[in-house]
């Protein structure tokens, strides 16, 4: 029978497993959530769906699905939030085991009788699975760089597995419930993070952990379903979280152990801790009364778990450093280089002033040399890669307005003093002298560029709001005018054609689309389409970085083909060799 009050029948003997499913507003998925659960080979199972006031008729579908399975209980929690709803469940369960699963993922099957088979031949209050994630295009696991899932092991403590702290959601693992509820342990109502706190105070207080070969969990990433794009999620969501891993960390600190400790540190400066931060500062715009908050409780945080190691992306440990110390728009500076993170087009203001502020901050927080020796230095934030970073910020971000000028100049004027002729070896509207007269034209003149085509002469398609400047291709050494080239008006707007010849280029210097005007000032071509793809023949190479566009001519390929041949030839010769 399905029951739909907050009232619990007595619980029948020899019940093996209590799966607990808290549900609100996943109406699209619930079906194949539960069916994917009855069909667990578990005998003596019952299933507790505690539905957290959706408006989405959740409830009203499961129980027309489950009318007829006398395992089903839908229950309407009693208070709101997914944490009291996982309670309520616990308190009415009367399983040997507990389990837990959310109302939008799928149950592989078999999933549930491998957990409870390792617990029982074990004796473990705690066994874990593998699991997956997916999406609409993508399925992979998270638990490949944990080593504590490369084998299975029976009855470990969480010291000799310490990577299993790395894996912290609920539902992967079964529970002895008997352990569960004398340790008193409870999900938090909190707005983020609502089981690491449960899980770290499961794995400390264990003394047996099961982790098991099996995948046991398919978890669904519902494209927008953890969506914090508002200033007030984004600060909500970490707040909530960094508030639970201090928790976290204390109860880690709690066992006394240097390898696991260290792993936890390693959670918060390369993981977790990374991730949230990038979370919030992703939608950081501006100071909000809520920043002050954040700093403590990440200073907090990270004073708690002690430095992070050597090994880690340097990038990731500045992040995490000026955030802690109150440069929130600095850190968002370095946060936006990680993993291929990208500026949105309509972040041009905030990223030159995120920039102007790493530019300032970096050699306060940044100890002199670090990143250099360290595996992470070619990637990382070591002088090189800052000094790029700034040039690709100032070539990227198209001048469109007074703002967006007057943060551009600042952070000119702060990289020229940090970096000196470097930069301006870089950016052309250092050749006039005054990179506020070359950021004024460029507004003004609104110039913007097709990358070349491959073919001799080489064209340029351009654009502008006026004729008054002739497309160029820059460097430092050298400017290379076009062959021809002409305007033309239209309601759009001015156009240009210009041709350029490969062979007036000079060899290995790269050079930039960009426009020179009769009083020598020079600005950049803010380039509109990608370029075009590689192929070995080419003559010509193409360094593309958002808006920011480069060429280098090479020498012929038929030139280059014996030097081609010979790297080839002398690879295969070595292959052959180690062989033997």
């Amino acid at each position: 029978m399905t029951e739909t009050t907050a009232s619990s029948t007595a619980p029948e003997d020899g019940l093996q497993l209590s799966v607990i499913v808290p549900t609100h507003n996943v109406r699209a998925w619930i079906a194949e959530t539960i069916r994917s659960i009855l069909v667990q080979d578990v005998c003596g199972m019952e299933v507790i769906v505690v539905d957290d006031h959706s408006e989405d008729g959740t409830p009203e579908l499961v129980e027309r699905l489950t009318a007829t399975d006398p395992r089903v209980t839908v229950v309407r929690a009693t208070n709101r939030g997914g944490g009291s709803a996982r309670n309520e469940g616990v308190s009415r369960a009367s399983g040997r085991y507990i389990v837990f699963a959310d109302g939008d993922d799928i149950v592989p099957d078999g999933a549930y009788r491998a957990l409870v088979d390792s617990l029982n031949a074990s004796g473990s209050q705690i066994a874990v699975g593998d699991y997956l994630k997916f999406s609409p295009t993508a399925t992979w696991r998270p638990t490949a760089s944990m080593r504590a899932f490369d084998q299975p092991v029976r009855g470990a403590t969480l010291s000799e597995i310490p990577t299993l702290i790395f894996s912290r959601p609920c539902w992967n693992k079964a529970f002895d419930r008997t352990f569960w509820n004398e340790k008193g342990i409870r999900f938090p109502d909190v707005p983020r993070s609502n089981d690491i706190v449960p899980m770290v105070t499961a794995y400390v207080a264990a003394e047996r952990i099961d982790v098991i070969e099996d995948v046991v969990y398919l978890y669904r990433d519902r494209p927008g379903g953890t969506s914090m794009t508002s200033r007030a999620s984004s600060s909500t969501s970490f707040l909530s979280y960094a508030t639970q891993e201090l928790r976290c960390a204390e109860l880690v600190a709690s066992v006394g152990d240097a390898g696991l400790s260290a792993h936890f540190a390693s959670l918060i400066h390369d993981r977790d801790g990374f991730f949230h931060v990038r979370k919030f500062l992703a939608s950081w715009t501006g100071p909000q009364d809520d920043d002050a908050e954040a700093i403590r409780l990440l200073a907090e945080l990270l004073d708690t778990v002690g430095p992070a190691a050597s090994r880690i992306d340097i990038r990731k440990r500045l992040t995490l450093k000026l955030f802690a110390t109150g440069s929130i728009l600095a850190a968002r500076a370095t946060a936006q280089t990680v993993d291929g993170g990208t500026w949105e087009s309509a972040d041009g203001l905030i990223r030159l002033q995120a920039m102007r502020a790493l530019v300032e901050r970096v050699e306060s927080v940044l100890p002199p040399g670090a990143g250099e020796g360290d595996d992470t230095a070619e990637p990382g934030l070591a002088d090189d890669r800052l000094l790029h970073s700034v040039a690709e910020a100032l070539e990227n971000v198209r001048i469109a307005d007074e703002d967006i000028e007057e943060a551009w100049v600042l952070l000119a004027r702060a990289a020229e003093e940090r970096f000196g002729a470097r930069i301006r070896d870089l950016v052309p509207e250092f050749a006039t002298g005054d990179v506020a007269v070359g950021a004024a034209r460029q507004r003004r003149f609104a110039g913007s560029v097709t990358p070349l085509f491959r073919r001799d002469p080489l064209r340029v398609h351009a654009r502008a709001t006026s004729a008054e400047a002739v497309p160029v291709l820059w460097s430092a050494e050298r400017v290379v005018r076009p062959l021809r080239w002409s305007w033309s008006e239209s309601e759009e707007g001015w156009s240009c054609e210009a041709d350029f010849v490969a062979a007036r280029f000079p060899r290995g210097v790269l050079l930039q689309p960009a426009f020179l005007f009769d009083d020598g000032v020079v600005v950049s071509g803010y380039a509109d389409s990608d370029v075009p793809e590689y192929h070995p023949f080419d003559n010509l190479l193409y360094e593309q970085s958002g808006a920011w566009v480069r060429l280098e001519r090479r020498a012929h390929w038929v030139l280059r083909a014996p030097r081609r041949l010979a790297i080839r030839t002398l690879s295969t010769i070595r292959s052959l060799t180690s062989r033997r």
